[in-house]
């Protein structure tokens, strides 16, 4: 959890502020802030105009990349010197993309009459040039006057998008615009905030609308959310802001309430399916005497990476608050249990202004599979620092876990902090950063889960609803959403309900194909072993052969297996052995003797056959000739001479049903 501590105005002269410009034309025109500079008073004047302006671009994840002003080859030399002079000044950073394919030169700043300094650009990686990227020059000496900034271009265009200069002057650009954070404990909640409720998966870009009649009665729709590359943040968006409120249950106990101020005023979020259905709606009250009781009250557990359980206290069945991606379009509603995708909670955070402060996000490494006996990587994190009087101290709470620090003190100003890990062991591994300065501190959870790939038999020793990621699975049987895989130790089923946005993981696979990476969460769903996949996996290359393992009987122990059972008879009400014998895969029942392949399952307390193939063997009292005119039996299945008769094809009979 992030702690803002003691946030005090110092004003003493080794503050430094940030001013930022953003660049709006070719002759440097700027903004600062919201306000545009009038290039008399503050601004900047152009020495030598740029090439071109771009307005910038959207990457396939919808953010929007400004490119600003270009500077071109043939206009080398395009700068400008700004209208004020600033005193003290720590840092001067340059905000900029280059050419999609190219883009290579050197950025040139002066202070005053100071000495010159200068960033070299370098061409990019491949079809990395328009993302925006930070180089900052570090000025020790602290000087002060006007600032000269001029671009020499030697390959395609640099664009420089803004310009930020830490000084004695300025405010605190990164801390005057309130925001949407991830909330990661339950106590940062407090009465009247503004929510939005947000998908904790990493790949879907949803959070919750608001209700509306008109695109469904029964749920709230999913509307596209612009989250940061952490998911830390997410975008206002004024179709997904609802105010959380406290107040007391009809039986007098405290609880939250979810109120639609900005559309309806007087109306709640409920779960409203009663005990049949699950729903999610806006209603006007918070509590039905007959139906439904508290059904606008919930209870609201945060864990540390953020993931919300919102559980609502009325009489209704479906009580959870989740993310149906499988549902099309993809939609928030009420479940019975946790076996939808979960939520998180962003809660609007006011403006700090001027307010001495130290701010990181939270570090979280995720699921990291082990594959081997130890496993480690790294994370860069952006401190943010306004207004400190002194550098930053780090340090971690436990010394002697699998974390580390590249460094045990960053500058005042804020900058780059790398943590990392080495685990030899899978568990869920925490620690608390803790950043200091003076008596300002910010605490910065870190979380780190390692889990190694699995076997069958050991998935199906976890609770439900864990996190698990499967060995090597071999495709036994592929229909639908239906994926039934097997490995050395047994069978599952993968229950493939999409990938969110139309499509399924398992789309084109077939039987024998071997699966690398299977990841999902696991739940015994009434008797049946189920995987529920939240990402894609790999198809191994090659296939297996994949046949049936041969069986004499079935229980509830072989749910999911793919078996073979020989010379069985399938009675005329479709049951063989006493099991009832199910056409789910459409293939076409027949009665009478013969060797069946089928899927063991279980379904409404009842074990089922569900039949994959089937081989009908004829009577073998009457022999057929074949096509060089001699007679045969038809015995199982196996072609077998008509000179066998009497006890000898009764032998061999018993031969063959053993």
């Amino acid at each position: 959890m992030v702690i803002l501590g003691m946030l005090t105005l110092c004003l003493v002269s080794l503050q430094a502020g940030v001013t930022t410009y953003t660049f709006t034309s070719t002759s440097w025109a700027s903004v600062c802030g919201s306000q545009k500079c009038d290039g008399k008073t503050d601004g900047w004047v152009s020495e030598l105009n740029a090439s071109s302006y771009d307005a910038g671009r959207t990457d396939a994840m919808g953010r929007l990349y400004s490119c600003g002003v270009s500077v071109k080859t043939g206009s080398s030399g395009a700068g400008a010197r700004s209208v004020k002079s600033f005193t003290n000044i720590r840092s001067i950073g340059f905000h900029f993309c280059q050419n999609a394919s190219d883009g290579r030169g050197t950025i040139y700043v002066q202070v005053g009459d100071s000495t010159m300094d200068s960033i070299v650009v370098h061409k990019p990686e491949k079809g990395m040039g328009i993302y925006m990227r930070d180089s900052v020059i570090r000025l020790v000496n602290q000087p002060s006057g006007k600032i000269r900034f001029w671009v020499r271009c030697t390959a395609n265009a640099i664009n420089i998008h803004s310009i930020t200069i830490r000084a004695q002057e300025g405010g605190s650009t990164p801390f005057t615009t309130s925001s949407f954070q991830l909330v990661r404990d339950v106590s940062e909640l407090q009465d009247s905030d503004q929510i939005i409720i947000g998908v904790m998966d990493a790949q879907t870009q949803k959070i919750m609308g608001y209700f509306d009649e008109t695109v469904s009665q029964n749920n709230i729709h999913a509307i596209a959310g612009r989250y940061s590359d952490n998911r830390q943040q997410v975008g206002r968006n004024d179709e997904a802001i609802y105010t959380l409120r406290r107040g007391e249950t009809s039986t007098g106990t405290e609880a939250w309430y979810i109120q639609d101020e900005i559309r309806y005023e007087e109306a709640y979020l409920v779960a409203s399916g009663g005990q049949t259905k699950n729903r999610l709606a806006l209603w006007n009250h918070l509590w039905d005497e007959k139906a439904y009781g508290d059904y606008g009250y919930w209870d609201i557990q945060i864990a540390p990476d953020g993931e919300a359980t919102i559980m609502n206290l009325g009489r209704s069945l479906g009580k959870y608050i989740q993310y149906n991606s499988h549902n099309h379009p993809t939609l928030f509603g009420c479940y019975a249990n946790l076996s939808q995708g979960a939520v998180c909670l962003y809660r609007e955070v006011p403006a700090l202004g001027d307010s001495a402060a130290i701010v990181a996000d939270m570090v979280q490494f995720g699921h990291v599979v082990m594959q081997d006996s130890v496993v480690s990587g790294e994370q860069t994190i952006a401190v943010q620092a306004n207004r400190l009087t002194s550098d930053i101290q780090c340090r971690l709470v436990d010394s002697a876990s699998v974390f580390g620090l590249s460094r045990s003190v960053i500058d005042r100003d804020g900058d780059e902090l790398t943590i990392y890990y080495t685990a030899r062991e899978a568990g869920k591994y925490t620690d608390t950063l803790i950043l200091s300065s003076d008596s300002i501190e910010t605490r910065v959870g870190v979380m780190l889960q390692v889990i190694k790939p699995m076997s069958i038999a050991q998935v199906k020793t976890m609770v439900d609803y864990t996190s698990v990621y499967l060995n090597d699975v071999v495709v036994t049987k592929k229909y639908d959403t239906y994926i039934f895989v097997r490995d050395s130790t047994g069978s599952m089923l993968i229950f493939d309900n999409g990938d969110g946005s139309g499509g399924r993981y398992g789309s084109g696979l077939e039987q024998g194909h071997v699966l690398h990476g299977v990841r999902g969460r696991y739940q015994n769903y009434f008797g049946v072993p189920e995987l529920s996949p939240d990402r894609a996996w790999g198809v191994l290359a090659q296939k297996q052969t994949c046949l049936p393992e041969v069986v004499t009987e079935v229980d509830s122990s072989d749910v999911c297996r793919y078996v073979r059972l020989e010379n069985g008879t399938v009675t005329d009400d479709y049951q063989m052995r006493g099991i009832p014998v199910i056409d789910a895969f459409n293939t076409g029942i027949s009665t009478g003797n013969c060797t069946m392949d089928a899927i063991v399952y279980w379904s409404w307390n009842t074990l089922q056959l569900w039949l994959v193939n089937q081989s009908v063997h004829t009577d073998i009292t009457t022999p057929a000739v074949d096509t060089t005119g001699e007679p045969y039996y038809n015995l199982l299945g196996q072609k077998v001479s008509a000179d066998y008769r009497g006890i000898t094809i009764q032998r061999h009979q018993k031969v063959l049903m053993r």
